[in-house]
């Protein structure tokens, strides 16, 4: 037997090839987000479903057995993979025991509600993910021949990763893109390339790489098509209405960080940090790269607020919607005492984002926007007025925000005063008492016995609050605390374990101690205003901003800011010109479109700032980066690959092919390099008598070959093998010296 018919697949190799290229791009992507550290496995987790998802395709077990043993193979191999990450001073009994009992544990955890900071579940559940996915995508490429199973659940996970990771990934999905698409033409060239056979119709083997060819062709142009789709204006209505289908993607999101509470999104961070929930974790390192620059007159830009505290952080409970149009004022938001509309103008640094942010309480929006709220009866109900106001809580964009697109947000800024706050009274509605009083059932009694000793002496809501302020701010500061241990409250921890923190502490202490004394209080997740840059006459704000403060309900006043993280300045409230409630706008804020010369101040809040036309967001040049990036490795891809596959080509002459078969269809190959191409009116004798002519050396061999043929494929008779090879081994010396004559200059 030919040493080359016992590695060739009759699907081709080059199936493998881009099926283990589909996989890879897939896999290098997920590990390239750097969701956590130790998914440098996966690759290997992949490579070897590819492994054994093949053996056992071209395996004689049915499925059902098959799969029972790739379910084996993956736990073994994932076991041991992950078994790596851990120290090597430990045995793998106890790595194996080790890996049990966090599964385990995390189960427990889950069932009870709880959220799981673990990393090594994540990286148990991606390992068995791309196994699962590898392995199926071999089984329909190699038994069932079914691509489409093959290429959409990688893609699919593929396009999940990318949305909420850095931009510069993209570079994945084109490479996969294109693996796919030339995957799907092989294996539709293999299932029509089987269909000619069993109906004995004869084809040219250089068929093969011209599908490839035009494949490859297609492949690109299709990928440059779908580039440009998003920037055509039927896309922005595509995108709202897609909009409109998010809810359920919202809870799936909600659920997956209570499963996975540790993981660090790197990519649409503006996004995915200010989800709706926050949990009290560990260390936290936040990087100095820039998300956006505006321009505000207020402290905060604010992303989400929180209303109920789980022991364990923090969850936006709002699930009422309000689709807005640029500049529109449905539904009719909730009003207030003491407060002005201030405009704030924002330009985007990073790609990938739709959470749109601005001072407290958001108003309008000069884009397609998404605002989820709560719906509850107005603070001061008039005779014609509305029966429900909106209370918002997160304002996302309907449209993605590219790099260099520019919005505004207009908002309601609280001015009040302290004089105004301390009379402001504990009238408090009764739906604000049930949502922002709650307090979880197991919270430690020292908690409330530390804030009512804090508060004592104070007979009002805003010095009792300031007096928690206060206190909370002796806390040292500390970025790098490890996460409260299993089953302790994290406010108690803070407070009476560590006794140290970062900002989501300090912000949830305050919350939980105002709720303890009967205040109204919820968290609040965002930025802070950032660095000044008089060049840019803009608020520079980085990841670094990222920031958690305190917003405390006053009776006619609505939310008011507090700042218990000892690391940012203490808000100084403004002091009013008269006890007017008309005319309480302090003079630091009573400048129209002014900016002071240290940046304390950049617009005004006198009225509303005119604000632009609304104006689609414009695609940035951010994908000619992406292009330069990538273009070139992806070109010198295509090449090797369409190398590779002609040199295959050439070295089988052709695939799925027996030994009669081979060396008849080379044989019209290389007679096609001397000039004598076969003809589609042209029986095989014929052929053979035409190539007897133009190679008479050869005629008793090409007349042999071509018998062999004939009789293989038309009479269904089996021909010599054996003599097939000879036969072609001794002409093939004769063909390749006549092609080296036409190609010498003296032959011409």
């Amino acid at each position: 037997m030919d040493w080359r018919s016992r590695f060739q697949l009759p699907e081709g190799w080059s199936t493998l090839f881009l099926l283990t290229g589909m996989l890879l791009c897939v896999t290098w992507a997920i590990s390239s987000a750097r969701w956590i550290g130790g998914l440098s496995i996966i690759q290997w987790v992949t490579v070897g479903a590819i492994v054994s998802g093949l053996l056992l395709a071209k395996s004689i077990f049915p499925g059902a057995i098959a799969h029972t043993f790739s379910a084996v193979y993956g736990l073994a191999w994932i076991t041991f993979l992950v078994g790596t990450l851990f120290s090597p001073h430990l045995s793998w009994r106890e790595k194996m025991l080790e890996q049990i009992l966090r599964v385990s544990l995390w189960g427990q955890q889950i069932i009870s509600g709880r959220q799981s900071n673990d990393p090594l579940i994540f990286i148990l559940f991606m390992s068995g993910l791309l196994w699962v996915i590898s392995y199926v995508a071999v089984w329909c490429t190699f038994r069932t021949q079914r691509t489409w199973w093959a290429t959409l659940p990688a893609g699919l996970t593929l396009l999940v990763n990318l949305y909420y990771s850095p931009p510069e990934l993209s570079g994945y999905l084109v490479g996969y893109l294109f693996c796919a698409l030339l995957l799907i033409v092989r294996t539709y060239l293999y299932t029509q390339e089987r269909g000619w056979r069993e109906r004995r119709v004869h084809y040219d083997p250089s068929i093969h790489f011209d599908f490839l060819r035009y494949g490859l062709l297609i492949s690109v142009l299709l990928l440059v098509t779908a580039w440009w789709i998003p920037s055509a204006p039927a896309s922005e209505q595509l995108a709202l209405i897609i909009s409109r289908f998010d809810e359920s993607w919202n809870r799936v999101q909600t659920g997956w960080t209570r499963l996975f509470s540790s993981l660090e999104y790197q990519g649409r961070g503006t996004t995915a940090s200010f989800g709706t929930r926050m949990t009290l974790g560990g260390p936290v390192n936040l990087r100095d790269e820039p998300i956006f620059e505006g321009q505000t007159p207020g402290r905060y830009w604010l992303a989400v607020v929180f209303d109920e505290y789980t022991g364990q952080g923090w969850i936006n409970n709002d699930q009422d919607v309000a689709y807005l149009k640029p500049y529109d004022t449905f539904p009719p938001i909730a009003t207030f005492e003491l407060r002005r509309e201030v405009t704030q103008t924002v330009r985007m640094l990073v790609s990938g984002s739709n959470v749109l942010f601005g001072a407290p309480q958001p108003i309008r929006v000069s884009i397609p926007a998404k605002m989820y709220l709560t719906l509850a009866p107005p603070p001061v109900q008039m005779a014609e007025g509305p029966s429900r106001v909106a209370y918002p809580s997160m304002l996302y964009s309907r449209l993605p925000l590219k790099q260099g697109d520019t919005y505004h947000v207009v908002s309601s800024l609280s001015v009040a005063d302290e004089q105004s706050l301390r009379r402001a009274g504990e009238e408090y509605p009764a739906w604000i008492r049930e949502r922002y009083l709650q307090l979880p059932p197991d919270l430690p009694d020292r908690v409330r016995a530390l804030a009512e000793e804090t508060v004592a002496g104070r007979d009002n809501a805003y010095d009792k609050a300031s007096a928690i302020e206060a206190y909370l701010r002796t806390i040292p500061y500390n970025e790098l605390i490890e996460a409260p241990p299993e089953g302790q409250d994290g406010v108690d921890y803070f407070l009476f374990g560590v006794r140290e923190g970062y900002c989501d502490y300090y912000a949830s202490a305050m919350a939980i101690m105002a709720r303890a004394v009967g205040i109204p209080a919820r968290v609040a997740n965002g930025y802070t205003r950032g660095e000044y840059d008089s060049d840019r006459r803009a608020y520079l704000v980085r990841e670094r901003n990222a920031h958690a403060w305190v917003e405390v309900y006053f009776p006619r006043y609505g939310w008011v800011e507090f700042e218990p993280t000892p690391s940012e300045p203490v808000i100084v409230r403004p002091q009013p010109k008269t006890v007017n409630s008309e005319t309480p706008v302090p003079d630091d804020l009573n400048r129209l479109g002014r900016i002071e010369e240290d940046g304390r101040l950049l617009g005004g809040v006198e009225g509303e700032l005119p604000l632009p036309p609304y104006a689609p967001p414009r695609r940035s040049g951010r994908w000619m980066e992406n292009m330069r990036r990538w273009g070139g490795i992806v070109g010198i891809i295509g090449v090797a690959l369409v190398g590779l596959l002609a040199w295959l080509r050439r070295w089988r002459g052709g695939l799925t092919l027996n030994a009669v078969e081979r060396a008849y269809e080379r044989m019209v190959a290389y007679a096609s390099w001397l000039g004598c191409p076969w003809q589609p009116h042209q029986t095989p004798y014929e052929y053979a008598a035409a190539l007897g002519q133009a190679l008479p050396a050869g005629r008793e061999q090409i007349r042999l070959i071509t018998e062999l043929y004939v009789l293989e494929r038309f009479a269904g008779r089996p021909g010599d093998s054996e003599m097939a090879r000879r036969a072609w081994s001794e002409i093939r010396p004769l063909f390749l010296r006549r092609i080296l004559r036409r190609m010498l200059p003296t032959h011409r």
